[in-house]
Formats: structure tokens, C-alpha cells, sequence
């Protein structure tokens, strides 16, 4: 089954939270709606409480904030925030949410493991609610790399990192070519040769 690796903004009280300690990593343990709000366990190292406190209560969103523990080391609290629209759009495509989520300076970082209808239903979700995010990684357990040249994978490898596959992207054909110093039409039959060994077996192994 394909797993993916996304990053993602996502619920805006905790992504103010993450940027007001943009070198401070928090990790998401789960999650649960309550009434019409999703309570969310969260645990942060590095801050000091008083620091963190202060931070909670300057944003509005953030509600009901309790502190379940708390060391020289680590703070474990909990909090309410406004449901966000990501969570909706796991609901509506299957996808059952994996924990711990690492959230640093605004992006969640999670893995995903569904099915690729669900991974595609998800994806829509996402582009029609203009929530912002990128795919990190995408594997399938039978390995996938396998099927690919070793020039077909430093291009697709290439193509990821720099946001091509990204919605919205934040490079062009032109910029990858420029980048491996060959014609623009060149990199365009490479990724289409990539794209359709991968699709194949992605397809296969689901």
C-alpha cells in the first residue's frame, strides 16, 4: 500500500503557535474532536513554561489550554483549537490521521499510509480547499525505485526537492533543465517515462 510523507499548513492557531518558536519542534500525539472544537495533545522541548504559557495565551484560538506536565526538558499540555479544514478533508477521503505529527516553524510533517484512491481523493480535497502543502515523498513497499533508471531517479529526486510536484509549484521545466544543463524537452520525456513506470506500479501494488 503507497505511504507518503507530507507537509502541510495546517490549523492556524497551532501553525502561530510553531512561528512564534520557529527553531522549537512541537510533536502532535493525537487528536479528537470535542463539541465543535478538536482537542489536540501536544508535546514541545526546549521552551520554558512560563515562555509557552505566555505564547498560548496571546493567541485567541488557542482555548482550554491544560498543562498535563511539565520538567526542565519537556512540556506535555493540551489544548482546543477551531477544527481545521485538512481535518475535514482526511474525513471525506477515509484517510485515518497517523501520530505523532511533527510541527516546526508552521508545517506539519506527517506519514500518510491509504490507498491511492484515498490519496487521491485527499489530494482534490486539498487543492480545492487551497490548503498549502507538499509532497515530501511517496513510496510503495514493493519498491517502486526499483523500476527506475538511475537517470530517470535523479531527475524525479530532483524534480521533489525543488517543488515540482508541489501545489502550487515553485518550479518549472525550464528551471530543472537549467539545473542539469540540458534541453527543457529533455527533462519533459524523462519525467513522463518516470511518472508512467511509476504510476504502473504504484497501481500494482494497491
Amino acid at each position: 500500500m503507497p505511504q507518503a510523507t507530507l507537509k502541510i499548513k495546517s490549523n492556524e492557531a497551532l501553525v502561530s503557535l510553531s512561528e512564534s518558536h520557529p527553531e522549537t519542534e512541537f510533536s502532535v500525539l493525537g487528536a479528537w474532536p470535542t463539541d465543535d472544537k478538536l482537542r489536540v495533545l501536544v508535546e514541545t522541548y526546549t521552551i520554558a513554561l512560563p515562555s509557552l504559557e505566555e505564547t498560548l495565551s496571546a493567541i485567541p484560538s488557542l482555548t482550554d489550554v491544560e498543562i498535563r506536565h511539565s520538567t526542565d526538558e519537556t512540556t506535555l499540555f493540551e489544548v482546543s483549537t477551531p477544527t481545521p479544514p485538512p481535518h475535514g478533508a482526511m474525513a471525506n477521503s477515509g484517510i485515518v490521521p497517523s501520530f505523532p505529527l511533527h510541527l516546526e516553524n508552521g508545517w506539519f510533517v506527517g506519514e500518510l499510509t491509504a490507498s491511492r484512491e484515498q490519496l487521491s481523493a485527499f489530494r482534490d480535497e486539498l487543492e480545492a480547499g487551497e490548503i498549502e502543502y507538499q509532497l515530501v515523498q511517496i513510496s510503495c513497499m514493493d519498491g517502486t525505485g526499483d523500476v527506475l533508471t538511475a537517470r530517470q531517479l535523479e531527475v524525479v529526486e530532483l524534480a521533489v526537492e525543488h517543488g515540482y510536484y508541489d501545489s502550487p509549484r515553485r518550479c518549472t521545466l525550464s528551471d530543472l533543465a537549467n539545473r542539469l544543463d540540458v534541453n527543457k524537452s529533455v527533462v519533459s520525456r524523462i519525467l513522463q517515462r518516470a511518472e508512467r513506470h511509476i504510476i504502473t506500479a504504484y497501481c500494482s501494488s494497491c
